[in-house]
């Protein structure tokens, strides 16, 4: 995206967050662009849109390796911000409670994903951050993915394409550049880490929703 749309690589800026490249209303890389968080839908489907998304399981378990986990010596930037996050929204009545040992807050994989069945028991999982939030409750809340121009993963072999076309299209860009066949892979996180009977009974029921909305726009 930030290639399309400011022309150059985001490699050639040699920039390091914070602010991350995610974050599009940093005027200091993304020049080209006025980034504003959408409240109006009702012409939405008047419009062109692309909708990236991630198979649900690999996504909560790359959430827990990238910010939470206890799998580490080295603390990361998630540790002091989204376990206490986390055991806040679950709330006092939880039995779960995070590591210290290691100098910083963190969870055993058990131990969050039993974290994330009781805040979905009590009915907050929207109330989840971003990392954690199911997406069917992010962009797919007020407007369901058939309603959407482009639904795909970033490894979906038209994935790159549609998205200059939609880019391109909607900014009145031209698009000149046809060699966007570019595949790119994501790590399965799911099938790296060794789940117990017990963690793949949560996995699987706190992700059934996204599988029920979003399941027919997965790789095979």
């Amino acid at each position: 995206l930030f290639a399309i749309v400011e022309g150059k690589p985001f490699k050639s800026m040699n920039y390091t967050g914070p602010p991350w490249i995610h974050n599009l209303s940093n005027k200091e890389l993304w020049t080209n662009i006025e980034a504003k968080r959408k409240t109006d839908w009702s012409n939405f489907k008047d419009q062109d849109s692309f909708a990236l998304i991630r198979d649900p399981k690999d996504r909560i378990m790359s959430a827990w390796k990238s910010k939470v986990t206890c799998d580490t010596d080295k603390e990361i930037r998630g540790h002091r911000i989204f376990v206490p996050e986390l055991l806040n929204l679950v709330g006092p009545s939880s039995n779960i409670t995070a590591r210290t040992d290691k100098g910083f807050p963190c969870l055993d994989m058990s131990d969050y994903l039993a974290m994330l069945s009781q805040i979905h028991a009590q009915g907050r999982e929207g109330s989840l951050n971003e990392h954690f939030l199911p997406q069917h409750l992010g962009c797919f809340k007020d407007v369901p993915p058939s309603m959407w121009t482009v639904v795909t993963t970033i490894s979906g072999p038209n994935a790159l394409c549609s998205l200059k076309s939609v880019v391109t299209k909607s900014a009145n860009m031209s698009n000149t550049d046809d060699d966007c066949q570019i595949m790119i892979k994501t790590h399965n996180y799911t099938r790296s880490v060794d789940l117990s009977r017990a963690d793949e009974v949560i996995l699987d029921r706190i992700t059934s929703k996204e599988y029920e909305m979003l399941g027919q726009y997965l790789d095979a």
